[in-house]
């Protein structure tokens, strides 16, 4: 190989180093993250720029149909939606579920609305799914550069780089950007929190924060509560906080903190305007008294509310990928490599982060807390230990390249990313599936007792597109499990099956006399049928979802039975 040659190559190395380190570098990844999402996120061939995504999940259309609803409401009403007569008959109409705060909803509908005003795309229906999911998309992107942004403020560009990354690649998280649902516009505002919060507080001990800094986390954090109920698990995080960091200087600046997010709460959400009281009452009941669900865990079926106080530590560490998850342990207990040199929890910026990652792990593993869906309630802890993560990159990336030199350490880099790239291109697009290195990925996860796939985006459009062409016109599929009344109503209407409006949904009972032989088994093992697991000898597999080797979603065909009558 000649001089020139090597020179060459050395020189553009040189020069991809010095994007990834750069100020541009954050704002780069968030549009790629944006643009990764949103070019994955059509679930019924809606979207002619958009190729297929995760199916359609059990939740989506009560989100999408509040928030398209609000929107419409509002821009139909104009400024007299800001009128008391015009509150009452938004808020108490049929329409509208008070849930949930309207914040991410909100989202959802502004996103559905854009779309069908700005795009020739044929709608059938009052919403696109795949037009919602678009919005998730773009607090994903928001999320990364946030994370970007202030990691390289506080610890630099080589951080701001791993930490960056590390977003774009948690598998679960990526998974749920590409889903029309609270949860990324969750992570979105807590993280956004958590980290104003820290850069505006001062980050010495000595320093006092005060009751204007106050304000801006304080909106922030009315946001978080405009949008999800765990807003509160931060309250105790930001007064333990604030006590050990400032004494008692700090209880003013607090309490100014709480009033300015609970006036954001309140203004923002006029359904309190009509009755607060008791509307709030109804909220918090109602955030506390839902309906029960299963969870499976460790091969053993368990109610919400009785599931091991160690659900949530060990599957954080298990949807978390290896590398990231080492190197993030080691960070938040080993000293960083800013010009002060302090272990990461001697820090405040640090500590605040810690307390918010660590406090929804904790409040799910109380006796009685209840707890389901895999990592999802409480995926707002993942875009917060990515800091960790890039801290702990960092540390070792150069310990290596002192010790072992420069191809080392980044053979070490290459290796953190190596694993959850290649589980998010061989998962796609059934990415809440993933499981990490700790347990040897999907395949061994199963084996292992852990649920493959929890929220029915496993039966993808493609999967349904297949399937339905081995299905005569006017067929009955029967689906199983079946967990609300409105699951298959919203299959018919929101997934690939509106492109068939001939077929017919019905929930699967072997029960029943006239049981169709057409069945869509979602392998979800916290409600399993034991009929179809497995299936009745002479069962055929017309289609079938798989990743690492285990069946996700399939469609069944049924051995003939002279009970059957359709």
């Amino acid at each position: 190989m000649s001089g020139s040659t090597i020179n060459d190559k050395a020189t553009l190395s040189k020069r991809v180093a010095l994007f990834f380190l750069s100020p541009l570098f954050p704002w780069v990844a968030a549009l790629v993250a944006t643009l990764l999402v949103a070019g994955n996120i059509d679930v019924a061939d809606e979207l002619k720029w958009s190729g297929n995504g995760p199916g359609l999940t059990f939740d989506e259309c009560f989100n999408i149909e509040v928030g398209v609803y609000l929107v419409d409401s509002f821009l139909d009403a104009g400024l007299a939606a800001f009128h008391p007569e015009t509150q009452l008959e938004i808020y108490e109409n049929p329409g509208y579920n008070p849930d949930h705060p309207p914040l991410g909803r909100i989202a959802l509908g502004v996103a559905n609305r854009l779309v069908r005003e700005f795009s020739s795309e044929d709608s059938k229906g009052a919403y696109f799914v795949s037009a919602a999911r678009l919005a998730s998309a773009f607090e994903f992107g928001l999320l990364v550069l946030l994370i970007g942004l202030y990691s390289r403020r506080w610890f630099g560009s080589h951080v701001s780089c791993y930490s960056t990354l590390a977003v774009m690649c948690m598998p679960r998280l990526f998974g749920h950007a590409h889903l029309a649902s609270l949860e990324m516009c969750t992570c979105l505002t807590y993280t956004a929190f958590v980290l104003v919060l820290a850069n505006s507080w001062k980050t010495t001990a000595k320093a006092q924060p005060t009751a204007t800094r106050a304000f801006v986390p304080g909106v922030l954090l009315g946001l978080v509560l405009l949008t999800k109920i765990h807003a509160i698990l931060l309250i105790p995080v930001v007064v333990i906080w604030g006590l050990w960091n400032w004494r008692l200087r700090s209880l003013i600046p607090v309490i100014a903190l709480f009033l300015f997010a609970f006036a954001t709460f309140f203004i923002g959400w006029p359904w309190l305007w009509i009755d607060p009281v008791e509307h709030l009452k109804e909220y918090f009941l109602r955030a506390t008294e839902r309906a029960s669900l299963n969870c499976f865990y460790l091969g053993t079926k368990y109610a919400d509310t009785d599931v091991p106080w160690h659900y949530p530590f060990v599957l954080f560490a298990i949807t978390m990928p290896l590398g990231f998850l080492s190197c993030g342990l080691i960070a938040m207990f080993k000293r960083t490599d800013d010009e002060n040199s302090r272990r990461s929890l001697f820090d405040p910026r640090t500590q605040l982060i810690f307390g918010a990652w660590l406090i929804p792990l904790v409040v799910f593993a109380l006796p009685g807390v209840t707890v389901y869906d895999g990592a999802r309630l409480f995926l707002m802890s993942f875009p917060l230990f990515a800091i960790f993560a890039g801290l702990g990159m960092k540390r070792i990336f150069d310990s290596l390249q002192l010790r072992n030199g420069n191809r080392i350490a980044t053979g070490f880099l290459i290796l953190c990313f190596a694993g959850p790239i290649f589980n998010l291109v061989t998962l796609h697009p059934c990415h809440l599936g993933y499981y990490s290195e700790i347990v040897g990925g999907l395949w061994k996860a199963e084996d292992l007792g852990f649920e493959p796939t929890y929220w029915g985006d496993s039966v993808t459009p493609k999967f349904l597109e297949e399937s339905l062409e081995e299905i005569p016109q006017g067929a009955v599929i029967e689906v199983a499990p079946v967990l609300h009344p409105l699951q298959l109503h919203f299959m018919q209407q929101g997934s690939w099956l509106k492109n068939r409006p001939d077929i017919v949904l019905s929930a699967y009972d072997h029960h029943r006399d006239d049981l169709s032989r057409y069945v869509l088994v979602i392998r979800r093992k916290a409600d399993p049928w034991d009929s179809l697991t497995p299936p009745p000898p002479g069962t055929k597999t017309l289609n079938s979802v798989e990743r690492q080797g285990v069946p996700l979603a399939e469609m069944l065909l049924l051995p003939d039975s002279p009970l059957r009558s359709r």
